[in-house]
C-alpha cells in the first residue's frame, strides 16, 4: 500500500512566527490545499483524456474457416480467410463539447484551491491573534499579581496590627485568586493557541518551540463598504466554484444532445475464399437509433443537466447575496470594534497599571485605607482586561473583513 506523508515544514517555519511566515508556512503544509491541487491534477487528467481525437480505438476481426466440399467426388479442401476493420468517427462534434467539459471542470477545481487556501489564511491568522492576545494577557497578569501580592501582604501586616479588618484582607485575597485564575487561563490559552498553530503548520502540537511573534494590531484593511462588497464579488472563489459548475452544467448538456447524433463506423474488410479468390472492400455502418424508452435518447442525462446548471444560477445568486450581507456585517462589526477600542485612552491606561503599583504605596504612607485600596485595584484591573479584550476583538474582526472581501491571503487582492 502506497502511503502518502505531509511534506515536512520548512526550517523558516519554527521558532518565533510573524502573521505573514505563518501563514506562508501552513500554505505550504495544509493537507486541504494539497487535497485541492491533487483534484487540480485529476481535472487535467480528464482534460487530457477529452483531447483524445477517435471516440474508440480500431476493432480488427480476423476469422478462419476450414472449407470442404460434401458433394464432389475428390471432396476438395480449403481454408478461408476473413479480415474485417472497423473504427468509430464521430461527425457531430462530441469532441469539442467533451473538452469544454472538462475545461470548466479543471476552471471550478482551480477556484476551489483558491477557496481553500483563503480559509486556511483566515484560519492561521485568528489562531495567531488568539495566541498574541494569551501571550499579553499572561504577561499582564503576571505584572498585576506581583502588585496584588505587595497589596494583599500589606493587608495581612495591617490586620495583625490591628489597623485592617478580616474583610479587607478577605478582599485583598479575592483580587490575587481572580488573577491567579486569569493566570491559568491565559496560559491555556496560550498553549491551546500554539498547538493549533504547529497543527496547521503541520508540526507535532506536543513539541515546543514554536510560537507567535508580532503586536496585537489589527492587519490593515480598507472600510469602503462598496468597494469592498465589489471587491469581494470579483474576487470570492466560491462565486467562480459556482460560474464554473454552472458552465460545466451547460456544455455537458450541450454534450449529451451532440451524442445523439448516431456515429458512423468506417468499415474495412479483406476475405480469400476456397475459389482463389481475394476481396477487398470497405463502407460505413450506421446504427439504428430507436426512440425511448427502446433505445439511448439522453433524453434524461440532458434533463438533468440543465436542472443542474439552474441549480448553480440559483446557488450564485445566493452566494452573491451572502457576499454581500457578510462584507456589510463584517465592516460594521469592524467600525464597531474600532469604536470600542477608541473608548480606551492610551494614556489612561498605561496610568492605570501605574496605578495598581502605586496603590500599595499610598497605603502603606497612610494615604488610603486597604478597602478603598481593594477596590480601586479591582476596577483598574477590570479596566485593563476591558481594553486587551477590545484590541483582541478588533484583530479578529480585521481578519474576518479580509476573509469575507477576498482578500486573504494577503496580495490575493
Amino acid at each position: 500500500m502506497l502511503t502518502l506523508l505531509a511534506p515536512p515544514a520548512g526550517p523558516g517555519c519554527r521558532g518565533p512566527l510573524t502573521a505573514d511566515a505563518a501563514v506562508q508556512c501552513a500554505l505550504a503544509a495544509s493537507p486541504a490545499v494539497r487535497a485541492a491541487e491533487a483534484a487540480v491534477e485529476a481535472a487535467a487528467g480528464r482534460q487530457d483524456t477529452a483531447r483524445t481525437i477517435l471516440p474508440s480505438n480500431p476493432a480488427a476481426e480476423v476469422t478462419v474457416a476450414a472449407r470442404r466440399g460434401l458433394w464432389t467426388a475428390n471432396q476438395d479442401r480449403d481454408i478461408n480467410v476473413y479480415g474485417r476493420l472497423v473504427q468509430e468517427l464521430e461527425v457531430a462534434g462530441q469532441r469539442g463539447k467533451r473538452r469544454k467539459v472538462a475545461q470548466a471542470d479543471h476552471t471550478a477545481q482551480q477556484r476551489r484551491v483558491d477557496a481553500v487556501r483563503r480559509e486556511t489564511a483566515a484560519e492561521v491568522l485568528r489562531v495567531h491573534v488568539e495566541a498574541l492576545a494569551a501571550r499579553e494577557q499572561r504577561a499582564m497578569t503576571q505584572r498585576m499579581t506581583t502588585a496584588a501580592d505587595a497589596l494583599a501582604a500589606l493587608a495581612r501586616e495591617g490586620e495583625k496590627a490591628g489597623l485592617a479588618s478580616a474583610l479587607a484582607l478577605d478582599l485583598a485575597a479575592v483580587t490575587v485568586v481572580r488573577l491567579q485564575q486569569q493566570g491559568i487561563e491565559a496560559e491555556r490559552r496560550l498553549t491551546a493557541a500554539h498547538a493549533m498553530l504547529a497543527s496547521l503548520l503541520g508540526h507535532d502540537p506536543a513539541e515546543p518551540g514554536l510560537e507567535a511573534a508580532g503586536e496585537l494590531a489589527p492587519m490593515p484593511v480598507s472600510e469602503d463598504v462598496a468597494a469592498l462588497v465589489e471587491g469581494a464579488l470579483a474576487a470570492r472563489a466560491e462565486l467562480e466554484v459556482a460560474k464554473a459548475e454552472r458552465e460545466q452544467h451547460l456544455r455537458q448538456a450541450e454534450l449529451w444532445k451532440r451524442m445523439r447524433a448516431p456515429n458512423p463506423s468506417l468499415v474495412l474488410y479483406a476475405q480469400r475464399d476456397g475459389f482463389n479468390e481475394r476481396v477487398l472492400g470497405g463502407g460505413l455502418s450506421f446504427p439504428i437509433v430507436l426512440p425511448s424508452p427502446l433505445g439511448r435518447s439522453y433524453r434524461g442525462q440532458i434533463a438533468e443537466s440543465q436542472a443542474l446548471a439552474r441549480q448553480s444560477e440559483a446557488q450564485i445568486d445566493r452566494l452573491r447575496r451572502d457576499v454581500r450581507a457578510e462584507v456589510v456585517v463584517a465592516a460594521a462589526n469592524l467600525k464597531a470594534r474600532r469604536a470600542e477600542l477608541a473608548l480606551f485612552d492610551p494614556e489612561r491606561i498605561a496610568r492605570a497599571e501605574r496605578h495598581v503599583t502605586a496603590l500599595g504605596e499610598e497605603m502603606a504612607a497612610g494615604r488610603m485605607s486597604i478597602r478603598e485600596a481593594a477596590v480601586l485595584q479591582q476596577t483598574f484591573l477590570e479596566l485593563l482586561a476591558a481594553h486587551l479584550e477590545a484590541r483582541r476583538n478588533l484583530a479578529l474582526a480585521a481578519v474576518e473583513l479580509a476573509r469575507v472581501a477576498g482578500r486573504l491571503p494577503e496580495g490575493a487582492q
